[in-house]
């Protein structure tokens, strides 16, 4: 758990700045390989 006490404002400010660029990142790749997996999931039904 982070404490919030031995932090200042900038640095509380910067560190949720950094985890919600780590998460749309983590979301963004996670929607390229969900499409990828359809994208296989189709051409396998197709070839079949």
């Amino acid at each position: 758990m982070i404490s919030f006490k031995e932090k200042t404002r900038e640095e509380l400010i910067a560190g949720f700045k950094r985890a919600i660029d780590r998460k749309r990142k983590f979301e963004e790749q996670a929607q390229k390989e969900f499409a990828d997996m359809r994208r296989r999931g189709a051409e396998l039904k197709e070839a079949l």
